[in-house]
């Protein structure tokens, strides 16, 4: 495993941050796409997948999950406040974010960015689902494998 300060080390500040605020772009970026509105379960669901990620991601990704979550709330308003009205203008900028997040983590060690895109690609896809509650996500997934362990011993 690589050491947060080790693997992102080779970064400006200015592009630690930019990739720092990716869960965000990420989160916004999953919100509007579709419906174009930012629902509160949306954002609700990003504020706690990114708390989350501080236990469920990747070893090599935890501290900087941690780093994210300190800092995702806030930083999600002001970036939600600083996209184009326009739904078009919108998804244009935000795809130009996450093409510049791209550009950073290919100065990553690539084993740390390859999980960081993994991680960031699943963040989308559970932000986009947010709709679905957090019973179905994270609750009845482990009811599910108890139930399977169940069965088996019945056997």
């Amino acid at each position: 495993m690589i050491e947060i300060k080790k693997a992102f080390e080779d970064l400006s500040p200015e592009e630690f941050s930019h990739v720092l605020d990716a869960p965000v772009w990420i989160s916004l970026m999953a919100a509007y796409a579709g419906d174009g509105i930012l629902s509160p379960d949306e954002k609700s669901g990003a504020i706690k997948l990114a708390s989350l990620r501080k236990f469920t991601s990747p070893k090599s990704l935890r501290d900087f999950y941690k780093l994210v979550d300190m800092q995702f709330e806030q930083r999600f308003d002001i970036l939600n406040l600083r996209l184009p009205t326009e739904e078009k203008d919108k998804e244009i900028y935000l795809k130009a974010q996450m093409r510049r997040v791209h550009e950073i983590l290919l100065k990553l060690d690539k084993d740390v960015a390859i999980d960081l895109e993994k991680s960031l690609a699943s963040f989308y896809e559970k932000v986009f689902n947010s709709h679905v509650s957090f019973f179905q996500y994270f609750a009845l997934p482990i009811i599910s494998g108890s139930l399977d362990d169940v069965g088996r011993y019945e056997k």
